[in-house]
């Protein structure tokens, strides 16, 4: 099993073409939602400034929990039955997930400057990119500390949750509290976008050879991949996209 991760994890493998195709589609798959995210997003938030009632309806605790339900149970029953699904079906669940941030991401668009929003976007476009390669480079095998990031980014979203409620515990407010916080939950997104590009590799040569199961993983693989983006996204927002 050692010398298994060892093959399939290390760099004697960057060099394998299918590898690398696999990799780049299901990128191109994560750019393509990410475009609908950011049209939705525009789209909501120039509804939200004509008519600022509808920020109360987007952004209150229960749609908040709602949404999280949501994503949990979207991404666990589309994962369970993917190699049962269409590949129109899996594309059907990365775009409908897509334009559904795009909604919880419209304030983005609507209350926040324009500059300090692209400033944040590139920044997180450049430590994704960073932290993807070197889930894709190293051959340590990350599923030794990912439950640990794991616990620690769940314990955000319960910490965010709790804040709804009460400000002092609010990740979206400053503070040294918030602060802190939002730099533990940016580590652990860090590690566990390392690790999906990681699993992303080992999927690949789990797959090789069945190339519509291939393109399904691709495409659900690009899913999860936009959702690290915008946890990413979202807490470096916290951190530094303040006026």
């Amino acid at each position: 099993m050692n010398d298994y991760n060892r093959g399939v994890i290390g760099g004697d493998i960057d060099t394998d073409v299918g590898l690398k195709s696999f990799m780049l589609g299901t990128y191109r798959w994560m750019a393509l939602a990410m475009g609908v995210t950011a049209t939705v997003a525009f789209m909501v938030g120039q509804a939200i400034l004509a008519d600022p009632s509808l920020l109360g309806i987007i952004y209150n605790p229960i749609v908040a929990i709602v949404s999280f339900g949501i994503i949990v149970f979207g991404f666990g029953a589309v994962g369970r039955k993917l190699p049962s699904m269409s590949m129109g079906g899996v594309l059907a669940f990365l775009f409908g997930f897509a334009a559904f941030m795009g909604v919880l991401m419209s304030a983005y668009a609507s209350l926040y400057n324009p500059m300090i929003v692209a400033k944040i976007f590139f920044m997180t476009v450049a430590m994704f990119a960073a932290l993807s390669m070197f889930g894709y480079t190293t051959g340590f095998n990350l599923n030794a500390v990912i439950k640990y990031a794991m616990a620690a980014f769940l314990a955000y979203i319960v910490i965010g949750f709790v804040g709804m409620f009460v400000p002092a515990l609010s990740v979206f407010g400053g503070g040294l509290f918030g602060t802190i916080i939002n730099v533990v939950a940016l580590g652990a997104i860090a590690l566990i976008t390392a690790w999906e590009t990681q699993t992303l590799k080992r999927i690949y040569y789990g797959t090789r050879g069945d190339t519509d199961m291939m393109n399904k993983a691709s495409a659900f693989g690009a899913a999860s991949l936009l959702l690290a983006f915008i946890n990413m996204f979202t807490i470096l927002m916290n951190l530094f996209g303040r006026e």
